[in-house]
């Protein structure tokens, strides 16, 4: 994995849906670089334990805790419980997301909505809002939101999933414009079509395989692709990258129409 080159040593990092998939490969990217990671996961999550395993195998130095992010009580204690390991929290990534299955706004129930924008917005905003002060105390921080394709065009997504994304990357200029210049840096990295535990199914389908096929780079990308670029506009070396909205998507939106 490239991001090796990076060296975040001293530096404490929370991850959302930091166990499968993305949020796994960002995990452990960060601990080989040398920072203390948060990996945080849902109550009862099985794949929690083993993945906090890996991240210790590698030598890194971690805290596991369980968290519904949609709750804000439970993100406060998150928020929290990382300050009293590590003494400040300097980076986060929210990776946790809910999806909806590509349903069209009238196939949406109101309970699939409010749960797909309780966490995929609202959970950002319960970790902002405790994460900010202690990060503005401190005199920087860094936030990089791991977004989606669906938050720049449709089709990726249902209705709920893609206003969520589009959300999450207008509250990343929002953040950007209000705390820049307060020592905040704040980025969305989005994702095209992604290979994780959760959408292996989807894309092992003919109708997929077709789709990215068309794409310039032919196929779906792997998860180290996206802990790449989030480690990158987490380390110094994107020091001038303020409020973005970057693709990384191999291509997907310049592909050849079929």
């Amino acid at each position: 994995m490239g991001n090796i080159r990076y060296d975040f040593t001293g530096k404490t990092v929370i991850v959302t849906g930091g166990v499968s998939g993305i949020g796994r490969a960002v995990s452990l990217g960060f601990a080989r670089a040398g920072a203390n990671v948060v990996m945080c996961c849902l109550p009862g999550e099985a794949l929690g334990p083993v993945s906090y395993r890996e991240v210790l195998d590698e030598g890194g130095k971690a805290i596991l805790v369980e968290v519904d992010i949609s709750d804000e009580e439970q993100v406060e204690a998150m928020v929290q419980k990382a300050i009293e390991a590590f003494g400040k929290v300097d980076i986060f990534v929210s990776n946790a997301a809910a999806f909806d299955g590509y349903r069209k706004l009238l196939d949406t129930t109101p309970e699939q909505w409010r749960r797909v924008m309780d966490v995929n917005l609202n959970g950002n905003y319960y970790i902002c809002r405790h994460i900010l002060p202690h990060m503005l105390s401190n005199g920087s921080g860094v936030l990089v939101f791991v977004s989606s394709i669906a938050g720049v065009i449709a089709g990726h997504g249902g209705a709920a999933y893609t206003t969520s994304k589009h959300g999450v990357n207008g509250l990343v200029k929002q953040i950007t414009f209000d705390y820049g210049r307060e020592g905040i840096r704040a980025n969305a990295v989005c994702p095209g079509s992604t290979y994780t535990p959760l959408s292996a199914a989807g894309l092992e389908t003919e109708k997929s395989k077709k789709k990215l096929a068309w794409t310039p780079y032919g196929t779906y990308g792997q998860p180290e692709f996206i802990a790449n670029e989030v480690l990158y506009l987490a380390s110094d070396e994107a020091e001038f990258i303020y409020g973005t909205v970057r693709l990384v998507d191999g291509g997907n939106q310049v592909r050849k129409w079929e």
